[in-house]
């Protein structure tokens, strides 16, 4: 079971992409009704608080005290968890994906390519060749994790949009704007090449992320508590902040002291995104026996108080029911949350 020292009431924060996001859909064309006992009763009388940002990234960069205007600096971070070591230049994110074609739009497919090491050295020559004409260099240590360095990506224009916000959706009005010109242009370039590789498993790169190692903005460092989940972007934020990380899949498997934990499950995004409402309701039984149970009850004992966000621009700040306070909710519904 979990271990509790709280010497002063934590605060448990969940992350969870794809919680709320698809069930008005869902609800009113599938007839779906979905099931989350537990997850109900902590956002009963839950007060909600919105946010100027959406997305995953976003929120959790945006919670950490960086700026909802500015260009998200993953790469940076996610650089030095992959190289253990910071990067030489300014550089972002340039993830390999499948793109397919449809009627009026080009879509980026949720399940990212699978490439083994030998495709993963073949397509980064094959790319780096053309690349070597602007000053541009892709690295990577995982097949599905590489970076774009070079002083190119240094313009404080540039603004990306996060992957994990592209899945399943349609690419043009997402692309990097700024000198737009220059990144679509050469993102196509990529494409063509990418073609003629023979490793059908990927198509095109997608950019984000952009950051320079030499200025980058204040992020809020330290403290008791950290970043919980096997994810990287669980990782990468660990980095960010400098703050522990613990790679749980349950609550069970945690530490938890005084100090502020931000969880993070990314289990119902890809669900989520592919219209699976089957998928999605097997992901939400899951958590709901491995997170949502153990934290309905520690916050019913006051050890923790527990909020939690779909990263859909609200946070929901749980509240335990009064004994004595009759008239409040012992369960929230859906329709107060969707």
């Amino acid at each position: 079971m979990s271990k509790v020292n709280c010497k002063n009431s934590s605060r448990i924060t969940f992350y969870i992409p794809g919680l709320f996001q698809p069930l008005g859909l869902w609800c009113k064309d599938f007839a779906f009704q979905p099931v989350a006992e537990n997850l109900l009763r902590l956002s009963a009388n839950a007060g909600v608080e919105n946010l100027p940002v959406t997305g995953l990234e976003n929120t959790l960069f945006h919670c950490a005290g960086h700026p909802a205007d500015t260009e998200l600096p993953f790469a940076r971070y996610r650089y030095q968890l992959d190289f253990g070591a910071l990067p030489r230049q300014p550089l972002m994110c340039a993830d390999p994906v499948f793109l397919q074609s449809g009627i009026d739009q080009v879509l980026l497919h949720p399940e990212l390519p699978l490439i083994s090491p030998q495709e993963l050295g073949e397509l980064l020559a094959l790319l780096n060749r053309h690349l070597a004409e602007d000053g541009l260099q892709l690295e990577a240590q995982h097949p599905q994790r590489w970076y774009l360095l070079g002083e190119r990506v240094n313009d404080p224009t540039l603004r990306t949009t996060p992957l994990s916000q592209v899945l399943g959706q349609g690419i043009f009005q997402l692309l990097p704007q700024g000198n737009k010109r220059y990144w679509h242009c050469l993102l196509n370039e990529i494409q063509m090449l990418l073609h003629t590789s023979g490793i059908p498993a990927v198509n095109g790169l997608w950019l984000w992320g952009a950051s320079s190692p030499f200025s980058l903005p204040p992020l809020q460092k330290g403290g008791q508590g950290g970043f919980l989940g096997p994810s990287v972007t669980a990782q990468t934020l660990s980095i960010a902040t400098d703050t522990a990380h613990q790679p749980v899949s349950k609550w069970a498997e945690c530490t938890f002291g005084s100090g502020e934990y931000q969880i993070i499950l990314d289990d119902l995004l890809i669900p989520s995104v592919s219209d699976n409402p089957q998928a999605w309701q097997q992901a939400v039984d899951k958590l709901e026996k491995d997170w949502f149970a153990p934290a309905l009850s520690t916050m019913k004992s006051g050890q923790f108080t527990v909020s939690l966000t779909a990263c859909d621009g609200r946070i929901f700040y749980a509240e335990p029911a009064s004994a004595w306070k009759f008239w409040q909710k012992r369960s929230a519904g859906w329709e107060q949350l969707i």
